[in-house]
């Protein structure tokens, strides 16, 4: 769809909805879930309403569709039904997650028995796990039949399903035992049976495996989709290509939040509460509200030192900023490159080793650049006294040891979070800063005291 048409239906749609069917032909379902987006919940079903099933359909299973949940506690009771029904099962665990308990005891009856006791199944999943984002509908073959009667097997069942990259062979007790694509499956020869044809030992995740894991694995082997399987290889499930894309974009955005000192929000930003994002931020504004207590602690037991030398107050904003900088900028790609896969907890030492001669050269250059500028006001002020020399060689270390300890801390930070198991992400920027900001200061007012001792102080 042209963006002008685009734009042409987001007026339509929010000016008179009732129009919307003179040109429903020609919306895509990703173009109509950016659209059902921008409307209000009551305008969003009503033009939900209007298109025919299928496409309703297809707009519920946009993972870029918002709301899903409070549009289905609001469409009629029939068309909810419906789509509930007709969506892939992956979509609908999602939705009734996220359904109020009477919105739940609502639309669950109105499922088929079989569908009901899929969703009991996947439901007792965690939800960021494999078996929280697979769908159900995989096809599955036998091992004994021939490629001939497996193609018109997939011909017959297509319909049931939204997703068909690979074929699962499987035993009597539906147990994985091979898999064969389905340009494998066309162009074999009619009459060979199938486990001849199949691939062995195919790749699959557990079903309690984290989604991060899962979306891993079907990067570094380049599969549309993997199958899921529980303790004794019984096959559940499968998660596609677009469910990893979908969790590399949450954790991507979770990591974010993370990096920035806070929570991340379950809801896009729009669609989040006010009290919502301070119930996701405020608890970090604390921590650091806290620790930036310490600080200023650390600035008061200096309070002798700077009555003497009230010039060293000028260099504290660019020490703590220099500290916390080089802290943030380590932090980002420590926490990249585990999320990556590029670094492991147990590289730190050689992740160390680069940041001590990386901190110690980031450090020496700043360092440099606050020596030539005290040097170079010195030649035309006296700003900062006779002792200009004295208090640029206290500067110059400083900067070298408070960068040296903001890449150590941001880089080594990470490491440990992930060794006792929690998510390196919450090693937050604004917190390492914190940290480098305390040392920081006692660092300048230790050297300052030992370097400008019988001179200014």
């Amino acid at each position: 769809m042209t963006p002008d048409l685009l734009a042409r239906l987001r007026e339509q749609v929010k000016s008179n909805p009732q129009t919307v069917t003179e040109v429903i032909d020609q919306i895509k379902a990703p173009d109509a879930a950016e659209l059902i987006n921008e409307l209000s919940l009551e305008d969003a079903a009503m033009t939900l309403m209007m298109f025919p099933i299928e496409e309703a359909v297809a707009i519920f299973n946009e993972p870029s569709c918002e709301r899903r949940h409070e549009i289905m506690e609001i469409l009629e009771s029939d068309r909810a039904a419906e789509v509930l029904k007709k969506i892939s099962s992956d979509e609908r665990s999602h939705v009734i997650r996220r359904l109020t308990p009477e919105g739940r005891a609502k639309l669950v009856p109105t499922l088929p028995e079989n569908l009901q006791a899929e969703m009991r199944m996947l439901l007792q999943f965690p939800p960021t796990t494999a078996g929280g984002i697979m769908s159900t509908e995989y096809m599955h073959l036998s091992p004994d039949s021939s490629v001939s009667e497996a193609i018109n097997h997939v011909r017959a069942n297509s319909r049931q399903r939204l997703h068909i990259y690979s074929c699962y062979v499987l035993d009597d007790e539906s147990r994985l035992l091979g898999a064969i694509s389905l340009r494998d499956l066309v162009i074999a020869s009619p009459g060979k049976a199938v486990q001849d044809v199949m691939r062995k030992y195919p790749i699959s995740v557990h079903c309690l495996d984290d989604q991060e894991k899962v979306a891993r694995i079907l990067a570094k082997y380049n599969l549309l989709a993997v199958p899921v399987v529980d303790d004794s290889k019984k096959v559940l499930g499968f998660v596609t290509i677009d469910d990893a894309l979908d969790v590399i974009i949450e954790e991507h955005t979770e990591d974010v939040h993370k990096l920035g000192g806070m929570q991340a929000l379950e809801e896009p930003y729009l669609a989040s509460s006010v009290f919502d994002m301070v119930k996701k931020r405020v608890g970090w504004l604390i921590v650091l509200f806290l620790g930036e207590m310490l600080t200023a602690n650390a600035l008061g037991y200096f309070e002798e030192e700077l009555d003497k030398a009230l010039v060293l107050a000028l260099f504290v904003p660019l020490i703590v900023s220099s500290g916390g900088n080089s802290g943030s900028q380590a932090t980002s790609l420590i926490i990249r490159a585990i999320a990556l896969n590029e670094a492991k907890p147990s590289d730190w030492w050689r992740v160390m080793s680069r940041e001590i001669a990386s901190g110690l050269v980031l450090g020496g250059v700043l360092g440099g650049l606050g020596f030539l500028r005290i040097a170079i006001v010195s030649m035309f002020s006296t700003t900062y006294g006779e002792y200009w020399f004295f208090i640029a060689i206290t500067l110059f270390f400083t900067l070298v040891g408070v960068v040296l300890l903001g890449t150590l801390a941001g880089s080594m930070l990470p490491f440990l979070l992930k060794r006792i198991g929690f998510d390196p992400a919450a090693a937050s920027a604004p917190f390492v800063a914190t940290l480098v900001d305390v040392a920081g200061l006692i660092l300048y007012f230790t050297l300052a005291s030992l370097i400008l001792k019988g001179r200014l102080l």
